[in-house]
């Protein structure tokens, strides 16, 4: 079952509504979602905004353990979420210290991260990973998701420091990149590698390299037996993801890539090229034959000599390919 998108998630939370109560958003852009979403709970909120802006004050006026008291015990978490953006972020970090993990959950699914980032960055990084726990333990994906550009590297370092491989596979299609989640998951501990690549199997993994760039996915996947990655690469062709199979095989050692091929049928093979040839992976297509034994070269060939007319012309005509590349397409030519 496809999960729903995050941003129509966070657009039924403000109304109160079930995701499948939303109607005639489906093809509406990602973007085009985030400022609708802006607009009904900029709308919605104004006059609790207002309202919760005296619970605010009074919270900045009284001793830290008293206000966390009250807050937990009087304070809905949709209340305690338009409070906690109005309050000075000095008076947010000593607060998370005094209210249980499992209302600062809810607040958390509760609280507009956009609005609130001053609040959210002010949480210290120890924190945000307790609560980011809490969420996972709920499957909280999706919200999880909406805090990623709100919150500072520290903080990312401890919200993914404190996933489940699984957790990860469920919350990194969701979310959407910057630089600070690349560092993340650049620099992730090789203890949580070597798990990642013992809890997952197979097709879970290559679930995992569509959800993050060939890149991303390259320290994950070099922790992967040699015939697991065979079966990954599998999973991916079975699925026609040619044009990802052909960013993977930059990312694979040749043993890997030439177990993946010696798995792959012709008409995979043939998959591939047109992706190649389609989207222009060139530097793709070089570390393909790169990579490949004379085995698996030949099968590249008799492929390329079957070709479709177009998808070969355009290989022909693109690059520049590199030598080894080059030389086989010429030698394909020859077949056709």
């Amino acid at each position: 079952m496809t999960a729903p998108r995050p941003e129509l998630v966070a657009i039924g939370r403000v109304l109160g509504v079930e995701v499948d109560e939303l109607h005639g958003l489906d093809g509406v852009s990602e973007d085009d979602l985030r400022v609708l979403h802006g607009q009904i709970a900029n709308r919605l909120s104004a006059d609790k905004r207002r309202r919760f802006a005296r619970v605010a004050a009074l919270a900045q006026s009284i001793p830290g353990p008293i206000a966390g008291r009250l807050a937990e015990k009087f304070l809905p978490p949709a209340g305690g979420a338009l409070a906690a953006e109005l309050l000075e972020p000095a008076k947010a970090r000593d607060l998370v210290g005094r209210v249980s993990l499992a209302y600062l959950g809810d607040l958390a699914i509760a609280l507009d991260p956009v609005r609130a980032q001053d609040v959210v960055r002010a949480i210290p990084a120890a924190r945000v990973g307790e609560v980011a726990q809490e969420l996972f333990s709920r499957k909280e994906y999706a919200a999880m998701a909406r805090f990623v550009g709100a919150v500072e590297v520290d903080a990312l370092f401890a919200t993914l420091g404190v996933a489940t491989p699984h957790d990860l596979l469920a919350v990194v299609p969701l979310l959407t990149w910057n630089d600070n989640l690349d560092r993340v998951i650049a620099e992730l501990p090789e203890e949580q590698i070597q798990q990642i690549a013992a809890d997952l199997d197979a097709g879970e993994l290559a679930e995992l390299a569509l959800a993050l760039d060939p890149h991303r996915f390259g320290p994950i996947v070099s922790a992967v037996p040699v015939g697991t990655v065979a079966d990954i690469a599998s999973a991916l062709l079975e699925r026609g993801e040619y044009a990802a199979m052909a960013g993977f095989a930059g990312v694979i050692t040749p043993e890997m890539l030439c177990a993946a091929v010696d798995q792959a049928t012709d008409g995979q093979l043939a998959g591939v090229v047109a992706a190649v040839a389609s989207g222009e992976m060139w530097a793709e297509f070089d570390h393909l034959v790169e990579g490949l034994d004379d085995r698996g070269r030949g099968r590249l060939r008799t492929v390329l000599g079957a070709a479709p007319p177009d998808a070969f012309a355009r290989l022909q005509a693109g690059g520049p390919l590199g030598a080894e590349a080059t030389e086989l397409v010429i030698t394909a030519a020859a077949l056709r």
